[in-house]
């Protein structure tokens, strides 16, 4: 099948039809491909020993592919990031936490204060490409399991670490404090080292491009009023 994706044109040889499901919007027609990815068996293979818990192939392969694309992007200025991408009003923010923190409830917070002001371009895994010496985050058909994300793209402006805490505030931090709390959630290639030193280059810019703040967040539902309150009113 043909895909578009973070404006590259991929054709991608698929047995199963999860990412047709999940990607609906993202499907192309075009004559010449950017990108030819095939799924083998032994990939699949390799995508259930890295899971937590068994899986039916149909997933494997989907994730296998996300896989196989964020081995090949950062030569070409982009990369995969676990994170939730929004755009308020033509402003990109990206909400960053490991697993189980509480990032898409302090998504939905957000999305809760913002309304029509805000759009949720992925909720789970969006590419970031340098565009222009823009870092530009992407939707992508893997926006996680409540499904949250659109095709479409926003300049990032603010990169917002969550982390729990008995009360909201929001502070900026420096690039060094950020760079620890970055690396675990961009995807580092394992079969070329080259994309993995490119990919490492690709976040030191990133975070030279965007401020830089932590989201100290409890589950209050005002928790994402008063997060984008603090980001939108700080002056330079």
């Amino acid at each position: 099948m043909k895909y578009k994706i973070a404006d590259f044109k991929w054709d991608i040889d698929e047995k199963y039809n999860t990412l047709q499901k999940e990607g609906e919007d993202y499907l192309a027609q075009f004559d010449s491909a950017d990108f030819s990815i095939s799924i083998t068996e032994h990939d699949l293979l390799i995508e259930n020993s890295l899971s937590e818990f068994p899986c039916k192939k149909d997933y494997l392969e989907y994730i296998a592919v996300l896989r196989k694309i964020g081995e090949i992007i950062p030569l070409y200025d982009g990369f995969v990031l676990h994170g939730a991408c929004v755009d308020v009003e033509n402003t990109g923010f990206v909400l960053l936490a490991p697993s189980g923190t509480g990032k898409t409830t302090h998504l939905l917070s957000w999305q809760s204060y913002l309304k029509e002001k805000l759009c949720i371009v992925n909720g789970d895994k969006p590419i970031v490409r340098f565009i222009e010496d823009k870092p530009i985050a992407f939707g992508t058909p893997w926006k996680g399991k409540e499904k949250l994300g659109k095709n479409t793209k926003t300049e990032l402006k603010h990169l917002c670490f969550i982390e729990r805490s008995d009360t909201n505030f929001t502070e900026e931090i420096t690039k060094e404090q950020a760079i620890k709390r970055i690396l675990n959630q961009v995807y580092m290639p394992r079969t070329n080292p080259m994309a993995t030193a490119k990919t490492i280059e690709l976040v030191d810019r990133l975070l030279a491009s965007c401020k830089l703040w932590v989201i100290h967040c409890n589950l209050d539902k005002n928790a994402g009023e008063i997060a984008y309150k603090t980001i939108a009113t700080k002056k330079d």
